[in-house]
């Protein structure tokens, strides 16, 4: 027995020696030229295909993906953070992306074999050694569904044209914030000096968000201001006038520590908060859930009036704001 732990040793320490050896005088030929050695891709694709089924969300947790103002949504991010590597659907790659090892596959290719959550959870951690980065922000795994809502219109060969990359400036803002609705918030019930805060807050990361982050660093930080004029309410808005109901009265409803939703978002005095009244449904649902369940934290008051919030009254209070002044 111990002779045979006395070869195992040695042969281990001649392994190391080895890859020390491989290591330290660069031994390995990196050249992308080159490639891999025979077997080592089939390795390293069988890898990352098992660890992405074994830590990918459940099928029963993949929400609706045929929502049209979603898929539109993760059309317009995938034109300016995807394409320049997987391509346009049913378009030639580029000579340069193709001379990757490994070479992204065309976007057609690469979506074809794989099922929704698995796609989240590529398109949410990246992987390594490939090129495939993560979401730009951390714990907005929630976003990443439009990206996927996108990837399974082109499964079905439905997907929309998606926005030009070379969009820049007002039109590259309209493609997301003129043309789409649903997810996407309106700009032009806000103040000036609110849209360039969140432009800020979006390119420092105060405010997690991996869509908002890339187009933030889209367009120049010098023409924020000037952005932010030409979405933003004008004077000419009149504040609309609170109704009545379920939602009313919840928005209503206050202590002596966390205000009503009203008493900051009711439109009179934008300074205080952001305006809610006729802002899509489906926008406001998303950002009181961030709030309730901690992803969204950069403002404590927010943050406490949103944390016994039940999924009800999230959607209470969303339908409520949704509906007032339209």
């Amino acid at each position: 027995m111990r002779r045979v732990l006395l070869t195992l040793a040695v042969l281990g320490g001649l392994g190391l020696a080895g890859a020390a050896a491989v290591v330290g005088f660069g031994l390995y030929n990196v050249s992308a030229q080159v490639g891999h050695l025979p077997g080592v891709s089939w390795v390293l694709h069988t890898t990352f295909r098992n660890s992405v089924s074994l830590r990918a969300l459940a099928p029963e947790e993949v929400p609706p993906l045929d929502d049209p103002d979603l898929i539109a949504l993760g059309a317009g991010h995938y034109a300016t953070a995807c394409a320049m590597c997987h391509g346009a659907p049913g378009e030639t790659q580029s000579a340069t992306v193709r001379a990757m090892v490994p070479a992204p596959p065309p976007i057609n290719e690469a979506v074809a074999h794989w099922e929704a959550n698995e796609l989240h959870w590529i398109v949410e951690n990246g992987a390594k050694m490939t090129g495939m980065p993560a979401w730009p922000v951390g714990a907005r795994g929630d976003e990443v569904w439009a990206v996927i809502a996108f990837l399974e219109s082109i499964k079905r060969d439905t997907a929309p044209r998606m926005p030009s990359p070379t969009l820049t400036g007002t039109a590259y803002c309209q493609s997301c914030h003129g043309d789409i609705g649903g997810p996407v918030p309106q700009l032009d019930i806000q103040s000036a000096e609110y849209l360039e805060a969140q432009l800020d807050a979006y390119l420092t990361g105060e405010r997690p968000s991996g869509i908002m982050a890339q187009a933030a660093t889209r367009v120049p930080k010098d023409s924020f201001a000037e952005l932010a004029e030409a979405f933003s309410a004008k004077p000419a808005n009149p504040d609309p006038v609170p109704g009545e109901g379920p939602g009313a009265a919840l928005a209503r409803q206050g202590t002596r520590d966390v205000p009503a939703c009203l008493a900051c978002h009711g439109g009179q005095d934008p300074s205080k908060g952001p305006r809610l009244f006729g802002q899509n449904e489906a926008y406001l649902v998303a950002q009181l859930k961030l709030w309730r369940d901690g992803t969204l934290d950069h403002d404590a008051l927010m943050a406490a009036a949103a944390r016994d919030l039940t999924t009800e009254d999230i959607k209470t209070l969303s339908r409520y704001f949704a509906g007032v002044g339209r």
